[in-house]
């Protein structure tokens, strides 16, 4: 694939110039690949800190003294920087994402707590005046802050980080992607899109950055193989920094809506991983990538799987690779037959036995999240099959396991759906994925969910039931995209604003990166009683599975959103609640989409520009009778591609 990543232009078609647009401001990505530290974080004991005239850092350090830097955003990859020292062993580098575990070791890349495996990086040098760069097996994947233990008498200067993710963007800041709301409150909104961004950009990991498992003790090695091809869109910078098909769900839209090309590059890598080692017998996907300790363990998953499938399904579906489809469709008939050879014949539903999931609890049975991502990948694909009876066949199947979902499933009384048929928990991820999903049977059914999910709101966001004391960006951005489906547009954008924002400008956090999870107070201790034990600096801080409101923020709010191959029907059906004017732009395979919103007066007026092979549909608020594009007033809402301008009344 090639990628015009470096030209200096916002798209391919070269008409929107960087430095000319107002939502440059909020870009995250450094200028360049080896950026340097903006700030002095911190100084412990005998050490002194200059500024040069560059501003550039120099740090004077003594034995058992620290200058903790801060890159301002969070970064990963290789230090570098010039030692002047009589010592071997000047000092050494500790690296934490957060500031609260700036100290004088590392945060940690496994789950241990108290062990503090990672430690700190010793510089090991001739003694004099030198250049020294982190070994390569000591790439450090995620960080916003590195501290320098003096252990003699040391200067250092010209301090840089090599950046070591999105290899395939010469020129970070160039993703063609955009958004941008220019109402006075949607700055909130701005800043969520783009560190949603960001957050993935630090996640396209080159091949050979793995997190080496069992780890090194003490320290670190990031020397591990992702997968069959480079660069992979991995979970997370620090960590685990592999191949998860349930975070692509969320992620890989987000890579492909912000960075065009080298998104759809990253994301297409990942899935030529989980073919590869596709079980040939049975057609179910890994769990994870090679790189994991649940892929060496065996460790399978139903969801995932279907996840698998989703993120098959969007990627063709933005990359308008029909070759690659038709390449992989044995591959994915068989995944999606294994699906449809375990829907019991009684319930009509899947019953969960391969258990291993996003990190819940309570799994098992004819559970609803599972089914619920089972009806999207069927009905997915269905629409992406060239054999018409296997798509019929297809169709049809998610039809019946729609019926029995609701049969099943459904509790009136509560207005919600059970988590399986033998309990009376309310998820939110079963209930969030079947009101995305379209597995609801009216409107009145989907008000009542969304209502009934906002019950489980405290103070910054949405408290799981099915993992208690837990606050997931994951399962909450399902949330989120699925009451902007059901219309419900004040209550998602209160979401976006109270658990994003938190997020955005919590201490405890980067500024420019979202978090993998948190406790329901807040606290950085996710998952404490469920795999992380009480570790909260194992707590991944840029985590693309956390990035919903990129993809909401285009694709529900401008509502603009493709369809068919590469976009070759898309719709735009604004949702804009009290905002004024939105505007947002992407790339696919097929070329440029672009689309604004403006509401003035009584009046909403639309500018369009799509590959004019394409063809689109207007849904409108129901205020918005009459419709004139170009100048010629329409009774018909389906619009051709091209540049187009719509003023509805």
């Amino acid at each position: 694939m090639t990628s015009n990543q470096d030209s200096g232009l916002i798209c391919s078609a070269g008409y929107l110039v960087y430095g000319n647009n107002p939502w440059e401001k909020y870009i995250l990505s450094p200028s360049s690949r080896n950026p340097g530290p903006k700030a002095v974080h911190a100084v412990l004991g005998n050490a002194s800190t200059q500024q040069a005239n560059d501003d550039s850092f120099v740090l004077h350090l003594s034995e058992g003294s620290l200058v903790s830097m801060d890159f301002g955003v969070e970064v990963g990859g290789r230090i570098s920087f010039k030692v002047e020292s009589e010592s071997e062993t000047p000092l050494s580098l500790a690296f934490a994402e957060s500031p609260n575990f700036v100290r004088n070791i590392s945060d940690d890349t496994g789950a241990i707590p108290f062990e503090n495996w990672d430690q700190a990086l010793t510089v090991t040098v001739s003694p004099g005046t030198t250049y020294y760069q982190m070994p390569k097996v000591s790439f450090r994947g995620g960080f916003r802050f590195v501290t320098f233990n003096g252990m003699a008498d040391v200067t250092v200067s010209n301090i840089t980080c090599e950046i070591g993710f999105a290899t395939n963007m010469p020129n970070l800041r160039g993703g063609p992607g955009y958004f941008y709301a220019s109402d006075a409150e949607a700055d909130i909104l701005n800043r969520v899109w783009y560190a949603g961004a960001y957050t993935v950009q630090t996640n396209i990991a080159p091949n050979d950055t793995g997190r080496h498992l069992p780890q090194v003790r003490p320290g670190w090695a990031y020397n591990a193989t992702l997968g069959v091809l480079s660069p992979s869109l991995v979970d997370g910078a620090k960590r685990d920094r592999a191949i998860w098909p349930g975070d692509m769900g969320i992620s890989g839209v987000t890579a492909m809506l912000a960075y065009g090309a080298a998104g759809r590059e990253a994301v297409c890598n990942s899935l030529e991983t989980l073919f590869y080692y596709q079980n040939a017998s049975t057609g179910l996907l890994p769990f994870a990538g090679p790189d994991t300790a649940s892929f060496r363990n065996g460790a399978q998953s139903d969801t995932y799987h279907a996840w698998g499938l989703i993120a098959i399904a969007e990627h063709a579906t933005y990359s308008g690779d029909q070759a690659w489809l038709s390449e992989h469709w044995v591959n994915i008939t068989r995944a999606v037959q294994y699906i449809l050879d375990r829907l019991d014949p009684t319930t009509g539903l899947q019953n969960q036995t391969e258990t291993n999931d996003w990190g819940r609890v309570g799994m098992g049975g004819f559970n609803s999240a599972l089914n619920a991502l089972d009806y999207r990948a069927i009905v997915s694909l269905a629409a992406l099959s060239k054999n018409t009876s296997q798509a019929s066949s297809w169709t049809t199947a998610a039809g019946n396991l729609k019926s029995s979902y609701n049969n099943a499933l459904w509790d009136s009384g509560a207005g919600l759906y059970r988590d399986n048929t033998t309990t009376t928990l309310h998820p939110q991820d079963g209930n969030s994925l079947a009101l995305l999903y379209n597995l609801t049977l009216n409107d009145t059914q989907a008000a009542a969910i969304s209502a009934g999910l906002e019950r489980n709101w405290n103070s910054i966001g949405p408290v799981t039931p099915e993992l208690p004391d837990t606050i997931t960006p994951f399962v909450s951005g399902l949330e989120l995209l699925a009451h902007f489906r059901a219309g419900e547009v004040n209550r998602g954008f209160t979401l976006l604003r109270r658990l994003w924002g938190f997020l955005i400008d919590g201490p405890e956090f980067t500024g420019s990166t979202l978090v993998e999870g948190i406790t329901a107070n807040g606290s950085l201790y996710y998952r404490s009683t469920d795999g992380y034990a009480y570790d909260a600096s194992y707590t991944s801080l840029s985590h693309g599975w956390s990035t919903a409101p990129t993809k909401a923020l285009v694709a529900d709010v401008l509502g603009f959103k493709v369809l068919g191959l590469g976009g070759r029907t898309w719709e735009v059906r604004p949702a804009l609640g009290n905002l004024t004017s939105v505007k947002a732009g992407f790339e696919t395979g097929l070329g440029w989409f672009e689309a604004s919103v403006e509401v003035r007066g009584g009046f909403m007026i639309i500018e369009l520009e799509t590959p004019l092979e394409t063809n689109g549909l207007l849904v409108l608020p129901t205020k918005y009778s009459k419709v004139a594009v170009d100048n010629v007033v329409s009774q018909n809402r389906s619009v051709k591609g091209g540049k187009r301008s719509i003023v509805c009344s």
